[in-house]
């Protein structure tokens, strides 16, 4: 019943999309008047929250902005925000990237398959009812939220019970060893870069063939809602890996930047981003992904992986909420 109920909905989002739409250039001034005033304070919050959860904060802003502006039109609102999702993840990747928490060649993987998506996203939204897209996109949020705990806390029961014997074995000889498992704030910027050159040069495994999927998926949904694609990447990768969420995070942050960028591109050209909203979210975005990615690198086990439960479920939420109510006729 359910699969049958799904196939409905997201024929019935194919086939409610396809009327004449008007371009940014073509509105009332005055419709994105408050949205343009609200985009920095939404940004900032937006940022801090997405740097934390490993998403662009496109998810946030799209429902805040259109429940507080409803005669915007959402592809305009979806257009736009890819600026904030850009400048959520260039910000808070730099932070992750330079404490050695992001796996640089599923971050490659990611971005390359997504960036081949993002356009088609972007023109989809003149064809698809994104309302009952982000319906779907809504129970996603509600599934994946407590699996990430869920497998974190089975994860490190199982590393825990694995790794007790070598502990053992590990404090007789400790005195020895002293720095030598220092962590990557030890090794030279060249013996770095090495390292990223080495794994970027390993050949395809079922692991890419994994993640190119993942990419492609979450370029279409960042081109055609306006989201950074990190509601489908982060879930997958923290449940497809043993990787420490911070890690999972950086991942997934650095791999959205250029898929974010191509699809805010071709939303120009399609007359969809308001630039002086844009450049306000960018702002807000920027402070706020700062200041939260620096907390989430020296989080305590086990925070991030609540904030992440905490986060999908208000998204999905809000989601939902926002595709209930649906876009009035002037905003479609």
């Amino acid at each position: 019943m359910f699969p049958r109920a799904l196939v409905g909905l997201m024929r019935s989002a194919v086939q409610g999309g396809k009327t004449k739409l008007k371009s940014v250039s073509e509105l009332d001034p005055s419709l994105l008047a408050k949205a343009r005033q609200l985009a920095l304070g939404v940004g900032t919050a937006a940022g801090a929250f997405g740097s934390l959860v490993g998403v662009g904060g496109g998810v946030l802003i799209g429902p805040v902005i259109l429940n507080a502006c409803p005669a915007v039109p959402q592809r305009i609102i979806s257009g736009t925000s890819l600026a904030a999702v850009a400048t959520t993840g260039a910000t808070a990747g730099a932070v992750f990237w330079s404490s050695d928490c992001v796996d640089a060649r599923s971050a490659a993987v990611l971005a390359a398959t997504a960036v081949l998506t993002a356009p088609f996203g972007a023109k989809m939204t003149h064809r698809v009812d994104c309302q009952r897209l982000r319906t779907l996109l809504g129970y996603w949020l509600y599934f994946v939220a407590p699996l990430v705990p869920l497998k974190a806390f089975l994860f490190s029961n199982q590393q825990e019970q694995q790794q007790e014997p070598a502990k053992q074995a590990q404090q007789q000889q400790q005195p020895a060893q002293g720095l030598a498992a220092a962590g990557p704030s030890s090794t030279s910027s060249s013996s770095w870069r090495a390292h990223i050159l080495q794994e970027l040069q390993q050949p395809p495994s079922a692991k890419d063939a994994a993640l190119a999927a993942t990419g492609s998926l979450a370029g279409f949904a960042s081109g055609m809602l306006g989201i950074g694609g990190g509601t489908v990447v982060t879930p997958l990768l923290a449940l497809a890996t043993g990787a420490p969420q911070q890690v999972v995070l950086g991942t997934s942050l650095v791999a959205m930047v250029l898929p974010s960028v191509v699809g805010l591109v071709q939303h120009q050209r399609l007359g969809n981003v308001d630039w002086r909203m844009a450049a306000a979210l960018a702002v807000g975005t920027s402070v706020g992904s700062f200041a939260g990615s620096n907390f989430a690198v020296g989080a305590p086990a086990g925070v991030l992986e609540a904030l992440f439960a905490a986060g999908m479920l208000l998204l999905g939420r809000r989601t939902l909420a926002a595709a209930g109510k649906g876009v009035p006729k002037a905003a479609q």
